[in-house]
């Protein structure tokens, strides 16, 4: 069996990385009765895979992991035992059973949305004017071996800002895996050109 969950990870968690994130599922789920299955060799890690990469720093209301389990079990049951050894500022907000020939999360996650929180007095609909209407958004980009140009028009696929009562906000939908991937360091770039 395999369950598909969304997560959140709150501003608390904000600094852990990736890696830090999967090792800190993998020692809650050790502390439920969840059966999760195990790899096969010397050295048995559970069967969890993370969805997109959260940068440090960013918090997500959305993110995603997959796991297989060795015998059947309800999602409300999965969801409410790792709910409960969950360190505060994360939560599984919902989990559904999956078909285990189902694509990987990778390959399936197609677009992440950023909220931008600036300071209060932006010129959030010039901002956004100047963006759609830009024939180009050209940011420095990593490469293998040397930054290159790399374009984010085709990458951004819907804008929106709206004034809170704190703050000014820019929500910026954005393509990832192919054939573009915007990365979060590339629109804070754009932002701040």
């Amino acid at each position: 069996m395999r369950i598909r969950a969304e997560y959140y990870v709150g501003p608390e968690l904000r600094f852990l990385a990736n890696l830090d994130m999967k090792r800190m599922m993998e020692r809650c789920l050790r502390r439920t009765s969840i059966p999760f299955a195990l790899s096969e060799g010397f050295n048995p890690q559970i069967k969890l895979s993370m969805g997109t990469v959260l940068p440090v720093g960013i918090w997500g209301e959305k993110e995603y992991f997959d796991i297989e389990l060795k015998e059947p079990m309800d999602p409300l049951h999965f969801q409410e035992a790792l709910n409960e050894v969950l360190p505060n500022g994360a939560r599984i907000n919902t989990c559904k059973e999956i078909d285990m020939q189902a694509p990987a999360l990778m390959k399936v996650i197609n677009a992440a949305s950023y909220a931008f929180l600036l300071e209060k007095g932006y010129p959030l609909e010039e901002i956004k004017g100047s963006l759609i209407n830009s024939e180009s958004l050209i940011v420095k980009s990593r490469g293998k071996k040397k930054d290159v140009d790399k374009d984010l028009k085709a990458g951004i696929l819907d804008i929106e800002v709206k004034a809170d009562i704190k703050f000014d906000i820019i929500k910026l939908l954005v393509a990832v895996g192919q054939p573009i991937n915007v990365r979060y360091d590339e629109l804070l770039q754009l932002l701040y050109q």
